[in-house]
């Protein structure tokens, strides 16, 4: 029986017998076949010890044949049924049940679900292709890359009549699809520069899969979670490429936009890293509600993934600030964060929607359900241009006057009317808007306003006399705890 042999990093021999002159050497090509080489190797001795002498007399004259480049193609070609044959030999003998790595109890109408007699498919595959790769993978063996398809088909013919290929590049468009959310500036910058969409980067983690990964499959194992795992590291490791160290910033604040920004611009890049960082967080906490509320509602047929993909393709469409952004959001990030307040007026409606809701499940939590009816607000964005200016005055104007006399305080000065022109126009700018739900795409079907008038006018009257600097500290601790 013959064994192998490994005497430099892409440098093995097929050692035939105690004798050198019948050894054949076999020098692999640069790829994560070879890096593993190992794995093929084992498996094909486990084959060889099964079936015996005829499987390693046929093995060794096989390799031999095809290291004469006329004979090359055509013994490959003819070889093809009897690869298929010997592993299907030692694969049922071996009777894995491919089923253990099957939960159909959590499957959805829209999940990707693999089934047993699918992965048993691609468990063939892979040992197919692990016999061939001892010529595939040679820097002097491998064949024309018309005929090495032709070969790979043969051998795939069994799953490409069925729905694994596709499912398989429905798991990498899905897995690479959540990077796309979290990541957005980096991705368009990658399309700027580098002229790569993600759907270039999605087909090129398919292929190497497929021609790849997918031979280094072990035959116990589950094809599938390998699969996943190796999305998440290529599409980390291709992002930290472009990073190389600099600061992760992940929305559309252009080069032209700092530069022409009076200030330092590594206070500018920190004051981006700050807003990145907090949009990551923000999409985690969006990420979870969303997993939650699949959880929680059985009846559901979309998938968790599904309900991400459709919350990214309603964030696309976001082309609106809220006013409720000027008036709330910002000016209590600003305090939170010490960025200032013109810095958040550069970021865009999507961004603005995204810490608008972050800030909210923090009022929740400081606030419990004070102001409750105004800051359920922060959960839409508005799907409309809202006005610059408006002639709404505010209607509770003995609620406001009683307030103003109990605190006596704006900012240090003792006045009512400034307060109420600015309340009129805050109030007057939510009034008039139609909203629709950052989650669940829902649209406001109308708003409470003499409810949010009220809350507006007691937030505010605290919040510009300082009575609510305890409220902003405590957000704040929360706030450094998620990062």
């Amino acid at each position: 029986m013959f064994k192998f042999d490994q005497t430099g990093p892409k440098e093995w021999y097929i050692r035939v017998n105690e004798n050198d002159d019948k050894d054949i050497q076999i020098q692999l090509a640069p790829s994560s076949v070879t890096n593993k080489f190992h794995i093929v190797t084992d498996f094909i001795l486990r084959v060889a010890e099964f079936h015996g002498e005829d499987f390693s007399t046929w093995f060794v004259s096989f390799v031999t044949d095809c290291m004469d480049e006329t004979k090359r193609a055509a013994t490959v070609t003819k070889n093809v049924d009897v690869i298929k044959a010997y592993v299907d030999g030692y694969l049922k003998e071996r009777a894995i049940d491919y089923d253990q790595f099957v939960d159909e109890t959590k499957a959805k109408k829209n999940s990707i679900l693999f089934r047993g007699p699918e992965i048993a498919g691609i468990i063939r595959l892979s040992c197919y292709l692990k016999i061939y790769s001892i010529i595939s993978n040679s820097e002097k063996f491998s064949l024309g890359k018309n005929l090495h398809k032709t070969i790979y088909n043969r051998f795939a013919e069994d799953i490409i009549k069925t729905d694994v290929v596709s499912k398989i590049f429905d798991v990498v468009k899905t897995k690479t699809f959540r990077y796309k959310l979290t990541d957005k500036f980096m991705w368009e910058y990658i399309k700027t520069i580098q002229c790569k969409d993600i759907g270039i980067h999605i087909i090129e983690i398919f292929n190497f899969i497929m021609n790849n990964i997918i031979i280094l499959c072990e035959e116990d194992k589950n094809p599938i979670t390998y699969f996943v795992g190796v999305v998440d590291e290529s599409v980390k490791w291709f992002l930290r490429s472009v990073y190389k160290g600099s600061i992760v910033y992940d929305d559309e604040i252009s080069t032209e936009d700092i530069h022409g920004i009076n200030i330092n611009n590594l206070v500018t890049y920190s004051y981006n890293d700050t807003l990145g960082r907090l949009k990551g967080i923000a999409f985690e906490k969006i990420y979870n509600e969303l997993e939650k509320e699949n959880a929680s509602k059985m009846d559901r047929s979309d998938d968790t993934d599904q309900y991400i993909i459709n919350f990214h393709n309603r964030l696309s469409t976001i082309n609106y600030i809220s006013p409720l952004c000027g008036c709330l959001v910002f000016p209590v990030l600003s305090k939170m964060t010490r960025i200032t307040y013109v810095h958040f007026k550069t970021i865009s409606g999507e961004h603005a929607a995204i810490l608008s809701y972050y800030l909210n499940t923090l009022f929740q939590k400081v606030f419990k359900t004070e102001y409750s009816n105004f800051f359920r607000l922060l959960d839409y964005y508005p799907l409309s241009s809202p006005s610059v200016n408006t002639t709404y005055k505010v209607k509770a104007i003995h609620e406001y006057i009683d307030i103003q006399n109990r605190y006596k305080n704006f900012f240090g000065f003792n006045t009512k009317t400034l307060p109420h022109k600015i309340l009129c126009h805050f109030v007057g700018r939510v009034s008039r808007i139609n909203f629709s739900h950052l989650i669940s795409g829902h649209k406001l079907p109308g708003i409470p306003l003499g409810k949010v008038e009220s809350d507006m006018i007691r937030f505010y009257s605290l919040y510009f006399s300082g009575q609510l600097n305890d409220k902003i500290d405590e957000l704040t601790n929360r706030m450094n705890a998620d990062f």
